[in-house]
């Protein structure tokens, strides 16, 4: 795709960054001041452990997390064989230069290639530190962005001026047009509300299309739902499946997922019409900067690709974690009843106050009021009590004397 729109909007704190297709949303980077990234950094490190079973080595390059350098990332010579073990190339407390090609994500440092142009003689001891600091924000959104641009627009003058420099030197010969638009831009251009779409669990697409995204730390799923009719011939899940390729490319470039990703399709007999899909999908991401392959449909029916990784999801970098799983109401209501039974032969009383959440209140005075009832004349009088912000897990029974 071709003739893209790229958005630079400077606030204070951050640099933010849109690339848009038409009207449509397909990348969002976030540079925030007080997170300062390490891509594309060069840096002298150390080699602090090598590790056969990932055919890789830990470095220590004076950061928080030490720097992952893969085998195939370690070889300097094209004499060395492309399948080298990793403790052919280098060894531990080795030093060398390396450049940051992936930020770390959960948990996880950044991943490395040696440098080949700077690598540090073994004898010569060194600190571990960045020889070559990361490009700046603008920096980083144009060497990654500025091809088959038609316009850049920019919301201060500052900015502006950082392109038109940055394209002088890298892209003297350009047709791009430079305008600078005061305001919200991710506002005006519709940014914002792509980006809640793409943090929500499912995407309305046409004709009454769906897809699903469940993303976990090995991999990320996407179911396709339909509800329209299956067509002529037995063809309408490949029409569908043709509808919702574009969606699913647009949304794994604006959602940042990498990594394993698995497409639960709706099932095709023909085998043209899978060949169709994958090509569709295959043409959809290929201008996608990070590196992704269409690898096929495995037996199951599901198609299968990897999307290289190089940085946190959209998801990482604007939600909480939430690692805590929530009861269901009714469930909660359950437990409740449970301890109710179980607390009044504690403290035997007459009456009961059963003080509870608003929402497990109204379950147990509703669908689960045949059920309560019943555990409430085995223990006496029950009175319930909705205690506004309480969580849904927390209940309190109080005997009445």
């Amino acid at each position: 795709m071709k003739n893209a729109t790229l958005l630079i909007e400077r606030s204070i704190g951050e640099t933010r960054a849109a690339l848009l297709y038409g009207k449509e949303v397909w990348q969002v980077e976030h540079f925030r001041d007080n997170q300062k990234p390490l891509l594309g950094g060069i840096y002298t490190g150390r080699i602090r452990r090598i590790d056969q079973t990932m055919n890789a080595a830990f470095v220590d390059i004076g950061q928080k997390q030490d720097g992952f350098l893969r085998a195939r990332d370690a070889i300097i010579s094209s004499s060395k064989r492309k399948r080298a073990n990793i403790s052919q190339l280098v060894h531990e407390g080795q030093f060398v230069t390396a450049k940051v090609t992936a930020e770390g994500f959960s948990g996880k440092g950044p991943r490395l290639v040696l440098n080949i142009d700077e690598v540090i003689d073994t004898k010569i001891k060194s600190t571990p530190s960045c020889i070559k600091p990361p490009p700046g924000a603008v920096d980083s959104i144009l060497q990654t962005y500025s091809k088959d641009l038609l316009q850049i627009v920019c919301n201060d003058l500052v900015t502006k001026t950082a392109v038109q420099n940055w394209l002088d030197i890298n892209i003297p010969q350009n047709n791009l047009t430079l305008i600078q638009e005061n305001g919200p831009l991710f506002i005006t251009y519709g940014v914002e509300e792509a980006l809640t779409l793409a943090l929500s669990h499912r995407v309305p697409v046409n004709d009454g299309a769906e897809l699903v995204f469940d993303q976990t730390e090995t991999l990320c799923a996407i179911d396709v739902n339909s509800s329209r009719q299956m067509g002529k011939a037995g063809r309408g899940p490949r029409d569908i499946n043709l509808s919702v390729v574009k969606e699913i490319a647009r949304q794994l470039r604006l959602r940042s997922i990498g990594g394993a990703i698995v497409i639960d399709a709706l099932k095709m007999n023909r085998a043209n019409d899978r060949n169709q899909v994958l090509e569709s999908l295959r043409n959809y991401i290929s201008g996608d900067p990070s590196t992704s392959h269409v690898l096929g449909i495995s037996n199951l029916g599901l198609i299968e690709m990897t999307r290289t990784r190089i940085g946190s999801t959209l998801a990482e970098r604007m939600l909480e974690p939430c690692d805590i799983q929530i009861l269901r109401s009714d469930v909660t209501a359950y437990n409740v009843i449970r301890h109710l039974l179980s607390e009044s032969r504690v403290y035997p009383s007459a009456s009961y106050v059963l003080k509870i959440a608003p929402e497990v209140e109204e379950i147990l005075a509703g669908k689960l009021n045949i059920v309560f009832t019943e555990a409430a004349n085995k223990v006496g009088r029950v009175e319930l009590q909705g205690m506004p912000n309480w969580s849904r897990e927390r209940c309190e029974l109080i005997p009445i004397n």
